[in-house]
């Protein structure tokens, strides 16, 4: 391409006219969604944070009249009347925060009301495990939570919204005998819609039969994550060893959009599916649970690199308020740490840079300052020589004006617009986008460090895994990049429990005859190489928890394998019910490690329904596993560690401050409750004598005895005893044997 088609293209798509006094109610993503699209119809805009906006499909004279789906923040709530007068419609209200749809035509006059204070929506998001390369042959299984007989989540809801469900998989329903199917509502928001009065996109299942009649979401032949992350969290297992945590809750799902499967989308319905819409499915799951009186958890495994400057704050304060007693959000963190994407220079610095990383023709990072900075960008030759560079400007006196220039590099261009804005909430503060377009790559490039100075200021970049960083590759001085401040929204969410990995499984058997092994044996046990690092943009400390992610095994859909066979590099497993071939798969990420823990949440709030999300940090910080000892707790890797359900539950109950209750579950024996009798299976015949102890919830011993085990299977007549839970506490010299085990007696 040649310099002055990518210099013309670039000014095409950034150029944005001069803005009045009410550009600040408007979040930036938003800003240039209604700018861009006003003046180029035709292109796709490329807002925000360099991801792509859609753009409807409209005659070159035609106003823009496509709907998208906004937060709206109002001194008071809007009447329905003013909402019509502007097209809108509203599908939310909480507090001051309303999610409507309207014209993109009409949002910056409806920003013109005093009443309104800020218009915000983010882009989509995608499934937090695609980021992370098969190529270096990891593939996982999940590491079992122990299964606690006297909570399986009965009486909890599951709300899982992600893309790619298979309705049918025998995994969602109760036992082998598939007499109880657990899905109990389903938004599909990619459905056709004929009726927008209730939902702003798609259509809603809400019988077995409708749902068993559809088969599969309507991505489902081509996505899988869904189906996956369900199982781990709720799934019965059916025939297999892959049973979910919460295996006997009610389960209800809201297949979303996310970047990939926007092939589902008319083109004039593609602004209806934003972050606002996102917010609207949390709501139907957190609903459904409340009409029917029941406790919720919702996992959510999908993230977007976050915006600047708050703009995601009226869709984390939404979430909050959907949030309280009983009412549980858990959000995976990202899998942004396998590369360097943040660079720091502190006020009384001078200089701090890094080399761009990027596989891609076109990289954006995010920036901020709290005072007058300047940016340059410097071009290297092979032989670590001085190039070329450019310079730009940091500070809110180049507002809403582009700073454009291009990098000739050999018989290469790049161009790089700088657009940067003074902050709508912390006075001096500016942030900014840094874009760039090039005729290839960006890495195969000559090397190009990017260079903050201003030596008063303190200048933070942010990068991704698509727009990364590395260390003094040409020039040692430009080594201040980390990986770190890459946690995804909404999981930097205040409101969000969020979900870091860690690694147990090294290695797995797949279906084919492949031998899957983890070449990151340093991890075992550890924090997962790929799992996103806080703290967050904004300084808060994430990730709350950490979680087995790595080597997960559970369902994937059928539909997917039946339209895609060749697809199969996850399968694990196959088998037949009912005429129809199911799957076992794998699959590695936050994904997989955020509904472990909203599954555990599930076990948590069947023992105390009105658990509240201060409530479960305050769990996670007296229980976590804390597998780095050299680090202190909470930290911007484990955040408060690795969950343990067991020692949760105990906390729960306050069965964990009797002396004589191990904190830990026995490793070599199972333990489990029926019709007053108390069953216990070794995995080898003790050696030694077994004290049984039986607790109640109140501390009180109910039960011991001294057993004397002469086979690997043994049974104790329990004492006529009150229903309830209790704890058996087991204590013998043999490997394995002590510790305790909540059961269940009716």
């Amino acid at each position: 391409m040649k310099r002055q088609n990518i210099l013309f293209i670039l000014l095409a798509l950034l150029t944005l006219p001069a803005w009045g006094s009410n550009q600040h109610k408007l979040s930036i993503w938003m800003r240039q969604a209604v700018t861009q699209a006003k003046q180029h119809p035709s292109l796709p805009a490329t807002a925000g944070t360099g991801h792509s906006l859609h753009p409807g499909t409209r005659r070159a004279n035609d106003t823009i009249d496509v709907l998208t789906t906004v937060f709206v923040q109002s001194e008071e709530a809007l009447s329905d009347e003013q909402l019509t007068a502007f097209g809108a419609r509203r599908y939310a209200q909480l507090g001051d925060i309303a999610i409507i749809t309207l014209p993109l035509s009409r949002v910056e006059e409806l920003s013109e009301l005093r009443e309104v204070h800020r218009i915000e929506a983010s882009q989509l998001c995608r499934p937090t495990m695609d980021t992370v390369p098969r190529n270096i042959n990891l593939l996982p299984v999940y590491e079992h939570t122990a299964q606690h007989q006297a909570f399986t989540g009965s009486g909890v809801v599951v709300g899982v919204m992600d893309i790619g469900f298979d309705l049918t998989h025998p995994n969602f329903y109760n036992d082998t005998s598939l007499s109880h199917y657990r899905i109990k509502a389903l938004w599909d928001q990619l459905a056709p819609s004929s009726d927008r009065s209730r939902l702003p996109v798609g259509a809603d299942f809400t019988t077995a039969e409708a749902l068993l009649a559809q088969g599969c979401t309507t991505d489902g032949r081509t996505m899988n994550h869904g189906t996956h992350t369900t199982g781990i969290a709720a799934g019965s297992g059916y025939d297999s060893p892959y049973r979910g945590v919460a295996y006997e809750s009610d389960i209800v799902l809201v297949a979303n959009a996310v970047t990939s499967d926007t092939i589902y989308i008319q083109p004039d319905d593609h602004f209806l599916y934003t972050s606002a819409t996102d917010a609207l499915g949390f709501k139907y799951l957190f609903d459904y649970a409340k009409s029917q009186g029941m406790p919720c958890v919702v996992s959510f495994s999908e993230g977007y690199i976050p915006n600047m400057d708050e703009d995601d704050r009226l869709f984390s304060l939404f979430i909050e308020r959907l949030t309280g007693p009983g009412r549980i959000f858990v959000a995976s963190a990202g899998n942004e740490r396998q590369v360097l994407t943040y660079v720091g220079k502190p006020a009384g610095m001078e200089e701090a840079g890094a080399f761009l990383l990027s596989w891609h023709k076109t990289a954006s990072y995010r920036l901020q300052t709290d005072g007058d900075a300047k940016l340059t960008l410097q071009v290297y030759d092979n032989n670590g020589g001085m190039n070329g560079a450019v310079d730009f400007a940091l500070n809110s006196r180049h507002a809403d004006t582009p700073q454009v220039d291009t990098l000739f590099i050999g018989q290469d261009t790049c161009a790089v617009s700088l657009s940067c804005y003074a902050s709508a909430f912390e006075s001096g503060k500016t942030v900014g986008q840094l874009v760039l377009t090039a005729n290839k790559d960006i890495s195969s490039l000559a090397p190009i460090a990017l260079v903050t100075t201003g030596i008063g200021s303190h200048t933070e970049v942010f990068g991704s895994s698509s727009a990364a960083f590395s260390n003094a590759t040409a020039d040692t001085r430009w080594s201040h990049a980390e990986a770190s401040h890459n946690v995804l929204a909404p999981g930097c969410f205040d409101s969000a429990i969020t979900v870091g990995s860690t690694t147990h499984r090294m290695s797995l058997d797949m279906a084919d005859g492949r031998v899957i092994k983890d070449s990151h044996t340093g991890d075992e046990g550890r924090v997962s190489w790929f799992s996103s690092a806080g703290p967050t943009i904004d300084g808060r400390l994430k990730p709350d928890v950490t979680a087995p992610g790595n080597y997960v095994v559970s369902s994937l859909s059928s539909y997917y394998h039946e339209q895609q066979p060749q697809e199969n590099y996850w399968d694990v497993s196959y088998f037949d019910a009912g005429g129809r071939i199911y799957v076992w798969g794998g699959n590695l990420g936050t994904s997989m490690s955020c509904p472990v823990v909203a599954g555990t949440i599930a076990l948590w709030l069947e023992a105390k329904p009105d658990l509240t999300p201060q409530e479960v940090r305050d769990v996670l910080r007296r229980t976590c596993r804390q597998p780095d000892n050299s680090l202190d707790y909470p930290n911007t890797l484990y955040g408060y560690g690795e969950i343990d359900a067991h020692r949760g539950l105990l906390n729960i109950l306050g069965l964990d401050g009797i002396k004589n209750i191990s904190l830990h579950q026995p490793h070599s024996v199972s333990v489990y409750a029926d019709k007053g009798l108390l069953h216990l299976r070794f995995d080898n015949v003790p050696q030694h004598v077994v004290t049984v102890s039986l607790y109640s919830t109140a501390g009180t011993l109910c039960y011991r005895q001294q057993l004397t085990a002469s086979a690997t299977d043994a049974t104790i007549v329990l004492p006529t005893l009150g229903a309830g839970i209790y704890a058996v506490q087991l204590t013998a010299k043999d490997a394995g044997v002590t510790g305790s085990q909540l059961v269940r007696i009716q």
